[in-house]
């Protein structure tokens, strides 16, 4: 069994969720991979086409693949959001053991077709595929409440048996309330546990978490132990944390000619917020 495959397994056995985390640096990588070692966990690093137009393909994916080795975590590198086939193709190829195809832009009969494509391919190369059913909103930064979010589609429990069946999918991106990026405290919309109940009535395949920057904590925490998410997606606080670092050592009023003394501090700041999600994501573990 692939790791990636055991890492679902015993998610699922034991009720508890790894992380995605995402990254475009060598920075945040390593804090990700030294979050890992720390809490002895398992996750997966994620990279999107966006960061691989930052920083370029082979750049990139060779630096998170050269971090997965050295580190003493079991560690996957997954391709976090896919849209063009042709690219998720090309990391399948290139030796990722994990990938999204991002379909849901496109209507129920598209979604499947492009989805099933993918499955098949990957497959063949013993690559897990995970998919989105559903439209999830994206916050740019502190939106009012209700401009975004009305762009939602939530999962439709009419549809989900049929993709399921009809792609072959390994794991599921549902929306039940959950978007991307941050969003104020008092706009923060909940997930709809009522809707994963009657999702999860209907198929028994493993369910990812996107948006889990923004979920509160308390419903990450139920949505894994009673709902059978296994897997959930941090990206923006990464940034915040990277950002943040960065942003407070210009602050202080430090001087620095050392460009590693500074990412450093950044690099520390992502390490903490991956390990406290990492404790998070474990329940009562």
């Amino acid at each position: 069994m692939s790791l990636i495959k055991e890492m679902i397994r015993k998610a699922q056995e034991e009720k508890y969720a790894f992380g995605t985390f995402d990254t475009s640096n060598l920075e945040v990588s390593q804090g990700i991979a030294r979050a890992a070692e720390v809490k002895n966990m398992s996750a997966m690093i994620g990279v999107t086409e966006s960061a691989v137009a930052y920083a370029g393909f082979l750049p990139l994916v060779n630096l998170v693949n050269g971090i997965i080795t050295e580190s003493k975590a079991d560690l996957v590198l997954h391709l976090d959001h896919g849209k063009d086939p042709k690219f998720v193709k090309r990391c399948i190829d290139e030796g990722f053991k994990s990938v999204m195809i991002d379909a849901s832009m496109n209507e129920l009969e598209k979604n499947i077709e492009i989805t099933k494509n993918i499955v098949t391919y990957a497959h063949k190369k013993g690559v897990i595929v995970q998919a989105e059913l559903g439209k999830i909103p994206r916050m740019k930064s502190s939106i009012e409440e209700g401009t975004t979010l009305k762009q939602m589609e939530k999962t439709d429990p009419d549809e989900i048996e049929e993709f399921v069946e009809k792609t072959g999918v390994d794991t599921l991106a549902v929306i039940v309330g959950n978007i991307h990026g941050m969003y104020k405290p008092e706009g923060n919309p909940h997930l709809d546990f009522d809707l994963l109940y009657n999702l999860r009535k209907k198929v028994a395949i493993p369910f990812v978490l996107h948006g889990g920057s923004g979920t509160p904590s308390e419903d990450v925490k139920r949505a894994i132990k009673d709902y059978g998410i296994i897997n959930v997606n941090i990206d923006t606080e990464i940034r915040v944390a990277f950002v943040g670092g960065f942003s407070d050592f210009c602050i202080s009023g430090q001087m620095a000619t050392d460009p590693r003394k500074v990412l450093a501090i950044s690099r520390d700041e992502v390490q903490k917020i991956v390990e406290k999600k990492i404790d998070l994501f474990r329940c009562d573990k």
